[in-house]
């Protein structure tokens, strides 16, 4: 049977404030927050540890999905459905962008969660990961963890099942934490060209990365100069994160080594957040741009195409 990673995690946190904002804010904190290198293991839970805490009145478990269908078939008992069009927005010809923050609370809060709340997630990678980031956004990162090897690996180890309508949620509510020094925007990436310490790393496919294939809502195809490639598909195996020396080893090939900063990329912030999940979880100083390829590529700064990062 695959390792048993610990526990509950923690999600990202931003308050949409504003590119200038953001840069502001900086790296500075937030990198300070970060210098352990040592591995967060509550970032992910196994199917045996969420079970045992089947019964934790302050558990709260999320099924993040692109659709509903599915869920009334069968999930896992007492979780709650949270669709990837509840908790992003289109802004400015921009897709999948961060909600005010009031209207993330509200729909966190009609799913029950609260200031007590442990929060689980599994479902489609994606979503699952963009939801991680976005509760990390709204500080509620020590308490949320993503569920390794999801449903499968749930009903794998032969654990109960729940079909059917789901019952009524006490709604919750609470308090958020909006901390914007996870984001980062094109200004700062333009202003930080050429800076050693940063490490932009773009989580598209090759073909993508390189500027083969065209992609919707990327005006010019390439990536940003500097930036390597690592696809966010092979920080998986079988449907689970890698072990920690194997992620280390995929973000040290992609230039993220000792005292650097981790900036994840990809076409509009989603697949980013895979990669923005794994750079947190080796406890690697990390920030998301949200706008990604989506807003670089309309602003008229540099593209770069081919194989390498210039």
């Amino acid at each position: 049977m695959r390792r048993a990673v610990l526990g509950a995690v923690a999600l990202l946190g931003a308050c949409g404030a504003g590119e200038v904002a953001h840069a502001q804010c900086g790296a500075a904190s937030y990198y300070a927050r970060q210098r352990s290198a040592a591995v967060a293991e509550s970032l992910l839970t196994n199917p045996g540890r969420l079970a045992r805490r089947a019964a934790d009145p302050d558990l709260v478990i999320m099924a993040v999905e692109r659709q509903a269908t599915g869920y009334d078939s069968v999930r896992i008992p007492g979780a709650r459905l949270l669709l990837l069009r509840d908790f992003v927005v289109d802004r400015d010809s921009l897709i999948t962008e961060l909600p005010p923050v009031e209207r993330l609370v509200e729909v966190l809060a009609a799913r029950g969660v609260t200031d007590r709340s442990r929060i689980v997630l599994y479902g489609d990678l994606l979503a699952a990961a963009r939801l991680w980031f976005t509760l990390d956004y709204l500080g509620l990162g020590e308490r949320t963890a993503l569920l390794d090897g999801g449903l499968a690996a749930w009903r794998a180890e032969g654990l109960p099942l729940e079909r059917g309508r789901p019952g009524p949620v006490a709604p919750g509510g609470f308090t958020p934490t909006v901390r914007p020094d996870v984001l980062i925007g094109a200004a700062e990436i333009r202003n930080r060209s050429g800076d050693e310490s940063l490490r932009i790393v773009d989580a598209r496919a090759p073909e993508e990365y390189r500027g083969d294939v065209a992609e919707v809502g990327v005006s010019r195809n390439g990536h940003i100069p500097g930036a390597t490639n690592l696809d966010w598909t092979t920080l998986l195996e079988d449907g689970w994160f890698r072990r920690p020396s194997s992620l280390r080893a995929q973000l040290l090939a992609a230039g993220v080594g000792e005292g650097k900063e981790l900036i994840a990329v990809c076409r509009v912030g989603t697949r980013a957040s895979v990669l923005y999940f794994a750079g947190r979880y080796l406890g690697v100083p990390t920030r998301l741009y949200d706008g990604s390829m989506n807003d670089w590529s309309r602003r008229g700064l540099p593209i770069a195409t081919g194989p390498g990062p210039r």
